[in-house]
């Protein structure tokens, strides 16, 4: 059987550049043509004096693996949304400015010239989080049995390069989807709240939502980022995206019961354009590296987000190996580090049939005493740990003919003063049971 042209083209070019020593490798392998015999050219390669044959396959193996990944690996739809890589550094920033504001403009103004106008700047800090690698071990026997024949070399070669990269592509897969998950549970992203989509009916009324946060999304707002939700400080965030940056990430439940020229004409988009910005998910599940499930996804539907929304930023992905004399084996690592994280600035929504549930972990008032005059009312701020914490909370007075309360919001009370006296307001996490307490005292009242 006539050898692989390319397969040929690689071993040759090794024969040709690869030196071990001052001895150059064809001095041991004769070069490969058409009528080449793989067994006996395998014959000649493995009793070769041991430094020639171990750096001769480790050079072979790099190349053909890294060659062969090009073509043959798990394409993973995700896989656009990484960024510029990151070659150096551990942590990085993402630095945001919102629009300047506007001011009335005063003709006798002239004070106005020396006054300082800062910019609104908010930062997010983001770091490498994904530093893993992928070993496959093979064997003197195993590189045997590969030089039978050159469709043995080939599967060989193949299948050592689909054990490698399809290991790595798969898990940046389910990052990807990882980063919706998490942001979704810890209720770090805005979350748009829909019924279950389980029929063409439903699935044709989740289109129509989600083509209005489309259309939204293309305007200045503060509705579809995250800043203030995770409690940032200052201004609000006032973000937009480009319709061309908008991808939606969709269950494949879902998309069968759509039809792709139906979502191109709802999002008024040309058919070709649209698949690209749709990303097929098979769900939002989240497992851990034996492969137990850790987080139930159900609920989530799908995603409508900014492509910048994706902090994905690739630092390193390389092999490194080296021959065990003892047991005789090769054993190859490809290593894949990078940095996975969303960003709270960019507009992004998570469609759900319900919002995550995120306790308190711990919760305090502003001040652990007040004071009232009269019957004057005070508001009385809660700190929730986290901030994120959707957790419904209650507010309690221990006297009421002292002080009455009135939930102002999840974290504001109001307090009115109706004798002199005492009261204890109590917070109290639904929950967690997690409680807060603030002492007020009230004087003045005739």
């Amino acid at each position: 059987m006539n050898p692989n042209a390319s397969l040929v083209t690689a071993i040759n070019k090794v024969r040709e550049l690869v030196v071990s020593g001052n001895a150059n490798y064809h001095q041991y392998l004769p070069i490969i043509d058409e009528n080449t015999d793989i067994a006996n050219w395998g014959r000649t390669l493995l009793t070769a004096p041991t430094n020639v044959s171990n750096a001769f396959i480790s050079t072979l193996i790099n190349k053909l693996v890294y060659t062969r990944f090009e073509s043959k690996y798990f394409r993973n739809p995700l896989r656009d949304l990484e960024g510029d890589a990151m070659p150096l550094g551990y942590a990085g920033e993402e630095i945001f400015v919102n629009p300047a504001k506007g001011r009335v403009y005063n003709v006798n103004d002239f004070a106005g010239l020396l006054q300082k106008y800062e910019a609104d700047v908010k930062v997010q800090y983001t770091e490498v989080n994904m530093d893993l690698q992928y070993p496959v071990t093979f064997t003197r026997h195993d590189l045997k049995k590969a030089f039978r024949s050159w469709d043995d070399l080939d599967r060989f070669i193949l299948e050592l390069s689909n054990s490698l990269y399809n290991g790595a592509f798969i898990n940046e897969f389910k990052f990807t989807k990882g980063l919706v998950s998490s942001a979704y549970k810890a209720n770090r992203v805005q979350v748009e709240v829909v019924d279950g989509v389980n029929s063409e009916a439903y699935a044709k009324a989740f289109i129509t939502k989600a083509r209005q946060f489309y259309l939204d999304m293309q305007l200045p707002s503060s509705n579809f980022n995250a800043w203030a939700k995770v409690g940032g400080y200052g201004r609000a965030v006032m973000t937009w995206s480009n319709p061309e940056d908008l991808i939606f990430l969709i269950r494949n439940d879902l998309r069968a019961y759509i039809d792709v020229n139906v979502l191109a004409s709802a999002f008024n988009i040309d058919k070709t354009t649209l698949l690209g910005q749709i990303k097929p998910v098979d769900n939002f599940d989240m497992f851990d590296d034996d492969g137990n499930k850790i987080f139930d996804g159900s609920a989530i539907i799908g995603m409508i987000a900014d492509r910048s929304w994706f902090k994905i930023r690739p630092q390193d992905m390389y092999l490194d190996e080296f021959y065990n004399a003892n047991n005789r084996t090769w054993q190859y690592y490809l290593n894949d580090t990078k940095m996975y994280n969303y960003s709270i600035f960019s507009n992004g929504v998570v469609f759900a049939t319900s919002e995550a549930a995120v306790g308190v972990d711990s919760m305090s008032f502003e001040e652990s005493t007040a004071s009232i005059t009269g019957t004057e009312t005070i508001n009385l701020k809660l700190e929730v740990n986290p901030f994120e914490s959707n957790e419904t909370i209650t507010f309690t007075s221990s006297a009421t003919g002292k002080a009455t309360v009135e939930k102002i919001d999840n974290r504001t009370v109001a307090v009115t003063g109706v004798a002199n006296g005492n009261s204890t307001i109590t917070a109290t996490a639904s929950t967690s049971n997690k409680t807060a307490t603030c002492t007020v005292t009230v004087s003045g009242v005739a």
